[in-house]
């Protein structure tokens, strides 16, 4: 049986909790800078927090931090402590708290006021004090000048050469020298401009067409950004395309349009992101013809050559190797050297090696050459000079550079010239008529000889087996065909089911690497030689020779340029963007393996 006291207990008990459910709960919000003041580069934390006691919080917001993409978000995190308290008199009291920490880098200097945070809890919405957060310049402050060569400040407010300007996002094609000799070099640089707060990870750029050039691309292997000025406006400029292009034919030359698209977060920890798209715009390049009048087999560029013999003596029949290295600025692979004939010495054709390097915006390198030289004859033997004619854009004159006379000596006797196969005398040979005896009667008689002892009776016994064979090596090689596709087949599979689970993992770059591997593996059985090597323009011309269309072409060359740029992105790579890459990769793949049987 209850006692009163206990009775009494619990009735006030109760009493207070109804009481203490009813009251309204204490809420605070805050939101500060840590430091308040900083210099651009400089980090600051960025705390916006909630705190309630007896109350549910539903939600907290600073919304102005998503109108200044001049701070950007290094990094962000969520707290949601939650605590009880219980006291004598005063009922169960909850205690929780939310709070969002950002890590802000300013870019650009300036004052930034924002609006007091936005807290919801149990329904009702309260609101914290305001905040000023000062940027002072400093030393890392990029604003005015800049080395991406991105017209900026004044110079831009009249005229944006190579873009269509936006005020969130545009793309531009910087073309130096826009006026160029057939063959000398220009510098293409593709940038995209943002003012959104992009997933470097997220972004796929799209090459530009360069029909008539020459084109030694420079590697993007991380994006890097740097803040500009256009029209009065704060920009971030990302580097996406460097290449070094050299027209190949006089007259106007197009560079086509690029193309990009990027995920933007716009600042909120569980905002979805939205996926931009931006196209820029031609640009056109006056190419010349070189000066005349001038040497008919000039190159264009500013080079020295020089010669040598691995020896000076051998004996006769003996191999010596020529070896002639040209070196300089320009493209090499435009180089075209003859060695005339040597008396006496038979020349092989030569091995053709090339190095070449991008610095400081020029393209350089060596061409090397290798001729094996054999003596026939004993003697002295003389490889002659050999020219290299030039025109150097920068003085806009003609040079040449020669190799030295060189001699080497081989002993011995004589070689004999090689045979060479005569052809077989078919002038026909004269018959001469033969008469057997005179008969002076005839008779006919039967040919006594069976057939088993006739010439064809064995081709007639083996023709049966022989046949019999061809039909089992028929079905043998059909079935091994069969195999191999299975197996091809079967690989493919597995490369797609691997990068789906590197896309479950939240592995990035194992997933990019499945799905260039499982590209190069539908291109591999589809033309039955490796592909992997092949630089993307060469790769698309094979393609379209071997019959693909040039949407199909272009799809593949498309997310193989883009499945290597995010490998060596940074990390952090959005799901969402794998799991359509994923999409996209198995309908090409479809499409690859649909062609294939139709051949």
């Amino acid at each position: 049986m209850i006692r009163p006291i206990t009775l009494a207990f619990i009735a006030m008990a109760a009493l207070t909790w109804a009481v203490t459910a009813g009251a309204e709960p204490d809420v605070t919000v805050t939101v500060d800078a840590t430091p308040g003041e900083v210099s651009v580069g400089d980090t600051v934390q960025l705390q916006v927090r909630v705190r309630a006691r007896g109350g549910r919080i539903q939600g907290l917001e600073l919304s102005d931090l998503k109108k200044y993409p001049e701070l950007e978000i290094v990094s962000h995190q969520t707290v949601r402590p939650m605590q009880f308290s219980f006291g004598f008199g005063s009922g169960v009291q909850m205690e929780s708290s939310l709070s969002d920490i950002y890590v802000l880098r300013p870019t650009v200097a300036g004052t930034y006021a924002f609006a007091p945070a936005v807290a919801k809890v149990d329904g009702k919405t309260y609101r914290s004090a305001p905040l000023t957060l000062v940027v002072r310049p400093g030393m890392g402050d990029m604003q005015g000048g800049s080395d991406l060569d991105a017209g900026n400040d004044a110079t831009v407010d009249s005229e944006l050469s190579g873009a269509r300007y936006d005020g969130r996002a545009f793309m531009r094609t910087v073309v130096k020298p826009s006026e160029v000799y057939i063959g000398q070099q220009i510098n293409v640089t593709v940038y995209l401009y943002t003012r959104l707060r992009l997933a470097p990870q997220s972004v796929m750029p799209g090459k530009p067409s360069m029909d008539g050039f020459w084109v030694h691309d420079d590697p993007i292997t991380s994006l890097q950004s740097q803040m500009v000025t256009v029209r009065g406006t704060p920009f971030r400029a990302y580097v996406l395309q460097r290449s070094a292009a050299f027209p190949q034919r006089s007259g106007e030359l197009t560079i086509g349009p690029p193309k990009v698209t990027f995920d933007v977060g716009i600042g909120g920890f569980f905002d979805a992101p939205e996926r931009v798209e931006r196209v820029g715009v031609p640009v056109t390049v006056n190419v010349k013809p070189l000066p005349q009048p001038g040497p008919p087999d000039a190159v264009v560029g500013k080079y020295t050559i020089e010669a040598w013999l691995d020896r000076t003596a051998a004996h006769t029949g003996d191999a010596v190797t020529l070896r002639i290295d040209a070196k300089g600025v320009g493209n090499v692979q435009d180089l075209r050297i003859g060695l005339p004939p040597i008396a006496g010495v038979r020349t092989l054709q030569p091995a053709i090696r090339d190095q070449q390097q991008f610095q400081n915006g020029k393209l350089s390198g060596t061409r090397s050459w290798e001729w094996i030289l054999i003596a026939e004859a004993p003697g002295k033997h003389t490889v002659p000079p050999i020219d290299l004619h030039f025109f150097d854009p920068e003085t806009q004159e003609y040079g040449s550079v020669s190799t030295p006379t060189l001699t080497f000596t081989s002993n011995g006797a004589a070689v004999a010239p090689s045979s060479a196969i005569e052809p077989a005398n078919t002038r026909p040979k004269p018959r001469i008529a033969t008469f057997g005896p005179i008969r002076m009667y005839s008779a006919l008689t039967r040919d006594e000889t069976p057939v088993r002892e006739r010439g064809w009776f064995f081709w007639l016994l083996a023709f049966p087996p022989a046949l019999f064979i061809l039909i089992i090596l028929g079905t043998s090689i059909a079935r091994r065909r069969e195999q191999r596709s299975a197996t091809a087949g079967a690989i493919q599979r597995q490369l797609i089911r691997s990068a789906a689970d590197a896309l479950r993992a939240n592995d990035p770059r194992s997933f990019y690497d499945r799905i260039v591997a499982s590209i190069t593996h539908a291109l591999d059985s589809h033309l039955g030689e490796p592909v992997g090597g092949l630089p993307h323009a060469a790769l698309r011309a094979r393609l379209v020779d071997a019959g693909f269309d040039d949407d199909l072409a272009q799809r593949l060359i498309n997310e193989l340029e883009g499945a290597d740029f995010a490998r060596f992105a940074a990390s952090g790579v959005s799901k969402d963007e794998m799991e359509r890459c994923l999409q996209r990769t198995t309908a090409i793949i479809e499409r690859v393996q649909r062609s294939r049987r139709n051949v």
